[in-house]
């Protein structure tokens, strides 16, 4: 369909008036509104374009859990990496069958000795990185257990810095570390009174109140400790084994918390 286009300089009314300013604005407006016409005729003949439809990148907030029980005995729990601290002990975390398990028939255990006064083993849970989290785990402090102690690992960005909240069965405490190149220093530590059952719950809530970092540390679901650094932000999660001793973990839960800084992701619950 060939569209409609007066030729407006054949009419002699059209040019006699447009020698006035008043009549060549008439002209003007009476043109655009014949190409505006035709532009629309034209467009209507063509197949309509969907529009492209919008690309939003997004990443689901952190919560996940980790029971053991799909990974096979003996062998490094799946979805781990272990990560060793110089000097080394000897020691391996492998998966055990036990049927006081929380969550049974798996657990991971670590029987970790040291040559040195120092030495420790992460297992890191793999594409787990959250920098205010609430993360928890089920110990169970086995027999021979000397000098050791084990717990949550977070904040981790090598196996040389990061911070470890571990329980220390010898002193029956709960001891927070930052550990940086490989050497502890000990940000707080406090009394414990186990309960008389052979597993425990050990818990850390890491968040942001007013630019302070503040970690609270919670044993057998009593807040037992308050501790401050901003030495590393967002890391990855583990559980960690520091010294001659044995441990049992089952059911680690790994929550990423609301922090109220801007544009910050929103709460995992």
């Amino acid at each position: 369909m060939k569209p409609f286009l007066p030729n407006l300089l054949s009419d002699q009314r059209v040019v006699d008036k447009q020698t006035t300013p008043i009549g060549r604005a008439r002209v003007f407006v009476l043109a655009m509104s014949c190409l505006v016409m035709t532009a629309s005729v034209g467009y209507s003949e063509e197949q309509p374009h969907e529009l492209p439809k919008p690309f939003h990148k997004t990443t689901p907030p952190l919560f996940q859990e980790w029971k053991f029980d799909q990974s096979a005995l003996s062998e490094l729990p799946e979805g781990f990496t272990k990560a060793v601290g110089e000097p080394s002990g000897k020691g391996e975390w492998s998966v055990k069958e036990d049927p006081s398990a929380p969550s049974r028939p798996h657990l991971v255990e670590q029987r970790l000795q040291c040559a040195e006064d120092w030495c420790y083993e992460i297992l890191i849970a793999e594409g787990a990185v959250a920098e205010y989290v609430d993360l928890s785990v089920q110990i169970k402090l086995n027999l021979g257990t000397p000098s050791g102690k084990a717990g949550l690992a977070y904040g981790v960005q090598d196996n040389k810095n990061f911070y470890a909240a571990v329980v220390e069965p010898s002193t029956n405490e709960v001891v927070v570390y930052v550990v940086k190149n490989g050497a502890p220093t000990e940000l707080g530590r406090e009394s414990l009174i186990p309960r008389s059952a052979e597993w425990h719950f050990l818990r850390i809530q890491r968040n942001t109140i007013i630019s302070k970092e503040i970690t609270e540390i919670s044993f057998d679901n009593h807040l037992v400790l308050s501790v401050a650094d901003q030495s590393f932000k967002k890391g990855q999660l583990g559980i960690v084994a520091i010294g001659d001793g044995s441990f049992s973990f089952d059911n680690l839960r790994a929550m990423e918390l609301q922090s109220n800084r801007p544009l910050s992701r929103p709460s995992a619950y």
